[in-house]
């Protein structure tokens, strides 16, 4: 029961049960999500439809206790209109929730993973901001739905596990997508109806997770994390910050949490399910999840779970480096993570001699202090890969950014006082006017952005480079002055044609500029669309091959009311390059890099085969010469 964008195909239904496929989910129900204004649709068809699999067939089961929450669930649901869906009809239909192979008891008894992803409360926050009333009515909602999925797990015969979470929190507008502890936390809570760790076990992984946080630390690289990757707990203090007395002192202390990376998520549950940790995660198991130690004579869970996670992390750097020259991972850390893994290794073959072949001697407290050291390793260098490729990989730099902005509004700044300049005198008197102040202005700007790097990077303000100051100061450098001596001309004002008005007389070609420009415009505000964003690489296809064809009609019209000469000439160039673009760009567009939303309906051939994460030479080349 998945939002539109996530639905997935369909498993065949044979032998009359649910078909265990690996390929796609037995039953999908996609909601529209995208609407912010609509609060219930999304949660309604979640609600509605979750009891067919965690509650008995009426016809199996009539007792008072399973119609009063059957009669629960009904109540939850928002809109009457839910019901009419052919999930609920008696009569079974195609591809609806019971069909006439697989009924109301399979449905009951035979699934094994269930995704309910509700969005009311998300909504809610994006409409009303968190202080609303509305929120604690959805909340509210969602924990009567909480609590009826616990009492149904308890009842079920097999081990179940109940994840509940978020994927983001929300500001004091109830917005996310900025890097603030409000937006960034979120809550997790896992119940489960079996007893899968006790007080010992929560010490032991107390003792593992604090020895190896000090291997972290101690290390000059790790020292520098951020601190979630450094500390397994925490103090939600933004939460306490809304608690102040009248002289600005907290009311209460915040308490000290159990932290953990989303990231973890997909390493857990593929775990707890049997399956492996997919090859690009890059995440850390639970610890929690897999401490119980009640079998004394095999390996303690947490250790066998963080070794195999750590052999998929190893592994995943080494396929990395060797597919790609340009991997940007330094010798150094190459060197750390190779010598933190053999280092947890070699403990791990201390271990397996000091056990020997008496499985008893795992008891005995110095072996269990052997598998906690052991465990702390291993759980170490995953921590110090993710937290290593993170700062290379996901820094947002704001000096950089602001940089990057400033260049991009000076270069424009520039083509515009080119243009203006290039309608009153030659290309030549331009250069000699402004080529050499660009030239010391950009040599300038780069001395001074280096000289100021320091600072910013010694403030922790930035991380770049001095060949990322370099660029940086010699493009702002050379920018500003180019304007600058093109505009402080005495003899040629750049904006002097301005007041003769023929450049905006009405003509074809003048007409097409202006259609470029709006065209840029709305691409640009696109991005405030998700759908626009998903599908930009055809909308930018279409906006492009529409001008070029505009372009090359008006060559045809350049051609057709000219005799020979120059300006015949020009439009048989440009009607030439025009159709040589439209070619062009329809060839590439069948070279696609496609967005993870766009993924049932587009074929990634960038790269010449789906499961690639580098293009072949030959591809590469092609699309560079096209």
């Amino acid at each position: 029961m998945f939002p539109n964008e996530l639905s997935d195909t369909q498993a065949t239904e044979t032998n009359d049960t649910l078909q265990k496929s690996r390929t796609g989910w037995a039953r999908v129900r996609p909601f529209p999500s995208l609407n912010v204004w609509d609060l219930d649709t999304v949660d309604d068809g979640v609600l509605s439809r979750l009891p067919m699999f965690l509650l008995p067939p009426e016809s199996e089961n009539k007792s008072e206790i399973i119609r009063k929450e059957r009669e629960q669930w009904r109540q939850l649901v928002k809109q009457p209109h839910m019901w009419e869906h052919s999930d609920f009809n008696e009569m079974t239909q195609a591809n609806s929730m019971v069909s006439d192979k697989v009924g109301h008891a399979q449905l009951h008894h035979e699934w094994d993973m269930i995704i309910a992803h509700g969005l009311g409360v998300d909504h809610c926050g994006h409409r009303f901001g968190p202080d609303h009333s509305a929120i604690s009515h959805k909340l509210a909602q969602m924990n009567t739905a909480i609590e009826l999925i616990v009492n149904a797990i308890d009842r079920n015969d097999k081990p179940t596990a109940l994840y509940v979470f978020g994927d983001h929190g929300m500001d004091n507008k109830g917005d996310h997508g900025g890097d603030s502890p409000r937006e960034v936390d979120a809550g997790l809570w896992i119940y489960s109806n079996r007893k899968w760790h006790s007080k010992e076990s929560d010490e032991r992984t107390a003792r593992v997770l604090r020895n190896a946080q000090e291997l972290i630390s101690s290390n000059a690289l790790g020292s520098s994390f951020d601190q979630d990757l450094k500390e397994s707990w925490w103090r939600n203090t933004h939460l306490s910050d809304d608690y102040k007395s009248a002289s600005g002192e907290h009311l209460f202390e915040a308490p000290e949490l159990r932290s953990v990376s989303q990231i973890d998520l997909v390493s857990t549950l593929s775990l707890s399910l049997g399956l492996p940790i997919p090859f690009n995660n890059l995440g850390t198991a639970i610890p929690e999840m897999f401490a119980s130690d009640n079998d004394s004579s095999a390996e303690w869970g947490l250790l066998s779970v963080l070794r195999l996670n750590a052999a998929q992390v190893l592994r995943y750097i080494e396929k990395y480096v060797s597919n790609s020259r340009s991997h940007g991972f330094t010798d150094d850390a190459l060197r750390l993570w190779n010598d933190m893994y053999n280092q947890a290794e070699d403990s791990y073959r201390e271990l397996a001699d000091a056990i020997g072949q008496n499985p008893k001697n795992r008891r005995q407290p110095h072996i269990r202090e052997l598998e906690e050291r052991v465990a702390a390793e291993y759980f170490a260098f995953t921590r110090m890969v993710l937290g290593s490729l993170r700062q290379m990989w996901a820094q947002f730099d704001p000096v950089l950014i602001l940089a990057g902005l400033g260049t991009l509004v000076l270069s424009i700044a520039a083509l515009l006082a080119l243009y203006a300049q290039s309608r009153l005198r030659s290309l030549d008197i331009i250069i000699a006017r402004a080529g050499w102040p660009c030239i010391s202005g950009g040599i300038a700007g780069a001395v001074v952005f280096r000289a100021l790097s320091s600072v910013f990077v010694s403030s922790g303000l930035s991380h770049m480079t001095s060949l990322d100051a370099t660029v940086a100061g010699l493009a702002m450098g050379a920018a500003a002055t180019f304007c600058v001596a093109l505009v402080s001309d005495s003899k040629a004002s750049t904006f002097a044609f301005v007041p003769q008005l023929q450049w905006l007389a009405v003509t074809p070609a003048t007409v097409l500029n202006v259609v470029a420009a709006v065209a840029t415009i709305i691409h640009c505000l696109a991005f405030s669309s998700n759908s626009f964003t998903f599908n930009e690489d055809s909308i930018v296809l279409y906006t492009v091959q529409t001008l070029v064809l505009a372009t090359s009609l008006l060559s045809v019209r350049a051609i057709l009311s000219s005799s020979a000469g120059p300006k015949r000439a020009s439009g048989t160039r440009a009607l030439v390059c025009s159709l040589l673009i439209l070619v062009l760009n329809r060839t590439l567009a069948y070279s696609t890099v496609c967005r993870e939303e766009q993924l049932s309906a587009c074929t990634p051939t960038f790269y010449g085969a789906p499961s690639a994460s580098i293009s072949t030479v030959y591809l590469a080349a092609a699309n560079v010469v096209m």
